[in-house]
C-alpha cells in the first residue's frame, strides 16, 4: 500500500522545505539565469526594492545563509522574507516558519512559526497541506498538536492528497470512528480504481484484492477481482501473477489450466531464483495442478541454485543423486569442485591458513566424498545434513 501512495500522491515542492534550495532562487529570477549566468546580486537586490517577491525571497535567503557575498544576517534576512511573505509568497511563508521553528538563525519562536506554516499552507496545495500536518503530527519544526494534525491532514485528503487519505484511515481506525473509517476507505478506493485505469500495477492489485475479499471500500465482486488480477499480472506485477498462477492451478475462480499456471511461474522464475525453488517444491509434492516429477524438482532447483552459495548447489546435486539421475548429479559436482578450487586459490593468495580457505578445504572434501560415493553405487543419503557434516554412512 506504502508503494501504491508514493506513486500517486503529489511531490512536495522543493523550495518549500529546502533552505539551500530557497538560497538559489535567485539562479532563475532572470532570463540569463536559465542560460548558465547568474543575475547578479545587484540587480535582483534592486528588484527586491522595487517590491518583487522572488527577488525578496532571494535576497532574505541569501541573508539567511551568507551567500552570494552578502553576510549571515538574521534582522535582514527576516526583514525580507517578511517582504515576500506579505505577497503571499508560499515559499517564503514556509522559510519563515522553519527559520522560527528551528531556532537557530534566530530564537526559537513557536507561534511565529505556526503562523507562517499556516498562512503558507491556507494558499497552498493537498500536499502542503500533508506536510503541515505531517509536521503538527510529529513535532518537525513545530510544537506537537494532534488537532491541528488531523486538521491539516484532513484538509489535505479532501484535496485528494492520497497519502493524507491512507493517515486518516489509520487514525480513525485507532479511534474507531467507523463513518470516518468507512468515508475515507472509499475515498482511497476510488483513488486506486482511478489510477489502475492509467495503469499503475500496484494501483491494480490493491484494488483486486479489495473486490476479492469486498472491504476498505469496494463491495465483494470475484469477477471484478480476477480482472485486475489478471491486468496486474499481464502488466508484471509479482505478486498478481502468483497469485493468478494459483488460480489456474487449482480451479478456483480461473478454469483449471496446470499450463497456465506454469507459465506464470516460470516467468517469475526467470527473473528471481526463489520462484525457482517454489515451482522445485510443486513438482516434488505434486501440488497446485504440478504433477509429480522428481526430475522437473530438480531441475528448477538446480536453476535457482545457479547463482547461490555451494551449500545450495550441493543440495541441488542431492536431489539428482535421489531419482537416480548420477550422471547430473556427477557432472554438477564437478562444477562445484572446479569452482571451490578456483576460490581456495585466490583465499591462499592473501590467507592460506584462514577460517575461509579451511571452509572451503572441507567443501571440496564433500564434493570428492560425493563423488565416490555416486560413482560406486551407494544410495542418497536420507539426512543431507548429517552427510554434509561428515557422517561417514550415506544413510
Amino acid at each position: 500500500m506504502k508503494k501504491f501512495i508514493s506513486v500517486i500522491a503529489a511531490t512536495l515542492c522543493a523550495a518549500a522545505v529546502n533552505a539551500q534550495s530557497l538560497g538559489e532562487i535567485a539562479g532563475s529570477l532572470s532570463e540569463s539565469a536559465a542560460k548558465g549566468a547568474p543575475e547578479a546580486v545587484e540587480d535582483i537586490e534592486a528588484k527586491a526594492r522595487a517590491g518583487d517577491a522572488r527577488a525578496q525571497l532571494a535576497v532574505g535567503s541569501y541573508y539567511a545563509l551568507g551567500e552570494r557575498g552578502l553576510p549571515k544576517d538574521a534582522q535582514k534576512a527576516v526583514y525580507w522574507l517578511e517582504k515576500s511573505a506579505a505577497q503571499k509568497d508560499k515559499a517564503a511563508m514556509v522559510y519563515l516558519g522553519y527559520i522560527y521553528g528551528e531556532g537557530k538563525l534566530l530564537e526559537r519562536d513557536f507561534q511565529k512559526a505556526v503562523f507562517w506554516r499556516e498562512a503558507a499552507a491556507e494558499i497552498g496545495d493537498a500536499a502542503e497541506k500533508w506536510s503541515l500536518g505531517n509536521a503538527f503530527l510529529y513535532g518537525f519544526r513545530l510544537p506537537k498538536d494532534q488537532q491541528k494534525a488531523l486538521f491539516w491532514i484532513t484538509r489535505a485528503a479532501e484535496g485528494g492528497n492520497a497519502d493524507a487519505v491512507e493517515k486518516l484511515i489509520e487514525i480513525h481506525e485507532n479511534l474507531g470512528n467507523v463513518q470516518e473509517l468507512e468515508k475515507w476507505n472509499a475515498a482511497l478506493s476510488k483513488m486506486q480504481l482511478e489510477a489502475a485505469q492509467t495503469g499503475n500495477t500496484l494501483a491494480m492489485l490493491a484494488v483486486a484484492q479489495k473486490f476479492m475479499s469486498g472491504k476498505k471500500g469496494l463491495p465483494r465482486r470475484p469477477a471484478q477481482a480476477v480482472f485486475w488480477y489478471k491486468k496486474a499480472a499481464d502488466a508484471g506485477n509479482k505478486e498478481a501473477m502468483e497469485k493468478v498462477a494459483k488460480m489456474y492451478a487449482r480451479g478456483r475462480f480461473l478454469p483449471k489450466n496446470p499450463e497456465k499456471a506454469q507459465e506464470y511461474l516460470e516467468k517469475l522464475a526467470a527473473g528471481d531464483p526463489a520462484y525457482c525453488f517454489k515451482i522445485a517444491s510443486l513438482y516434488g509434492e505434486g501440488k497446485d495442478g504440478f504433477p509429480k516429477d522428481g526430475k522437473k524438482s530438480a531441475d528448477w532447483f538446480a536453476k535457482g541454485a545457479e547463482k547461490s552459495d555451494i551449500t545450495t548447489r550441493l543440495f541441488a546435486v542431492f536431489r539428482y543423486w535421489r531419482i537416480g539421475e548420477t550422471q547430473t548429479a556427477l557432472k554438477l559436482c564437478g562444477e562445484i569442485g572446479a569452482q571451490s578450487k578456483k576460490l581456495l586459490a585466490a583465499i591462499e593468495e592473501k590467507s592460506p591458513d584462514g577460517i575461509q580457505a579451511m571452509i572451503v578445504k572441507q567443501t571440496l572434501k564433500t564434493v570428492e566424498r560425493m563423488q565416490a560415493d555416486i560413482s560406486g553405487g551407494k544410495p542418497a543419503p536420507e539426512n543431507t545434513g548429517a552427510y554434509l557434516n561428515g557422517n561417514p554412512t550415506p544413510n
